[in-house]
Order: C-alpha cells, then structure tokens, then sequence
C-alpha cells in the first residue's frame, strides 16, 4: 500500500508541476489602431523560452520591431515566409518586452538598419527581412516614426498573436519617466511638516 501511495503522489506532484507550467506559458491575442504616426507600441511578459508573435490581419505591408525591457532593439522584420505579414519567433529569456507594430519599411530599413543593425534573412525560424541588433532604441524608433510621413498608415488597424506571453507594460518613454520624475520630485518639496 504504501508503494501504491508514493506512486500516487509522485503523478499528482507530476501532473500538478505539469498544469503549473502550462498556465505560465499563456498566448495573447490583441488587435488595435496605429496612432496618429502610424505605429502601436504593445508590452509583453514572458516566463522565458521560444515566443512567437504573428500578425493575423489589418494594415497590409505591416512590420514588428522587439525590444528589451531595457529600450535597446533585439530585431525587426518586414515580410516572412513569402507574405508581407510580418513574423518573428525568437528564443527570449524571462522577462517584458516591447513590440512596436508599424508600417513598411520605415521602422526596419529607416531606423533599425541605419542604426547599425545587421540585415539578415532569418530570424533563425522564419525566412524574410529581418534588422538584428544595432544601436536603436524603442525611443528613438518612436521619435524616429513621429518625425515621419506615415503615408495613410495612422488610425491603421492590426491582429496578433503572441505564445508563450502574458500581456505586460511597454517600455515607458524618455518624456513620461521625466514627467513621473518631476512629478515625485514636486511632491516632497511640496510637503510641509506640521508643528
């Protein structure tokens, strides 16, 4: 009997590790509008390991461009697998993550790649146009993209999927931590001690 309870146990403790791990690795399935300059800037966290975002529908020649929870650019893409959808599978560490979704080809071949990103045709599990690494940021994409003229992409719509991601927070922008940090600052030279 008492083999038969240790046998229990050890599946129990198997299936119950087993619906633990699952329940982490959830997909996010989001659609949306570019803003005014032609661009969505989309957060995601990630418990680590192969993530996949796919674009299911909307504007029609749209990019993806990945970046750290630092800002710093991991990859953009343009066209995979012999479609103007974008697609970008990537092995990424646990942590967040921001996906700017824009239109072609300004945000890959106007920033990323005059950004010392290197072109590529794969990002290692799709075929395509892909911008890896360099020197760009998510701000200065973002800046990059307001400077532009985003031929008819503004108000745009997208779909995307995201597996192995839980939605999270994008990376915030220069301008909106310099507000939080005035805001902070304003609040303890304001504050008076009472007698």
């Amino acid at each position: 009997m008492k083999k038969l309870n240790k046998i229990l146990s050890a599946t129990t403790l198997a299936l119950a590790l087993a619906a633990g791990v699952s329940s982490a690795h959830a997909d996010i399935s989001t659609s949306g509008n570019f803003n005014a300059d032609g661009y969505a800037v989309l957060g995601f966290n990630t418990v680590g390991g192969v993530v996949d975002i796919q674009f299911g529908g909307g504007y029609g020649d749209a990019t993806f461009s990945l970046f750290n929870a630092a800002g710093a650019h991991l990859v953009s893409n343009d066209d995979s697998n012999g479609s103007l959808n974008p697609r970008l599978t990537q092995f990424l560490s646990a942590g967040n993550y921001s996906l700017l979704v824009s239109y072609c080809c300004q945000s890959i071949y106007g920033y990323a790649q005059n950004n010392g990103g290197s072109f590529t045709n794969t990002d290692g599990y799709n075929s395509g146009s892909y911008v890896l690494g360099g020197s760009g940021t998510l701000a200065g994409m973002e800046a990059y993209l307001d400077a532009q003229n985003s031929y008819s992409a503004d108000s745009a719509s997208y779909r995307l999927t995201i597996t192995n991601a839980t939605p999270g927070t994008a990376i915030p922008e220069p301008a909106s931590l310099a507000l939080a940090a005035l805001g902070l600052a304003g609040l303890g030279i304001t504050r008076r001690k009472r007698a």
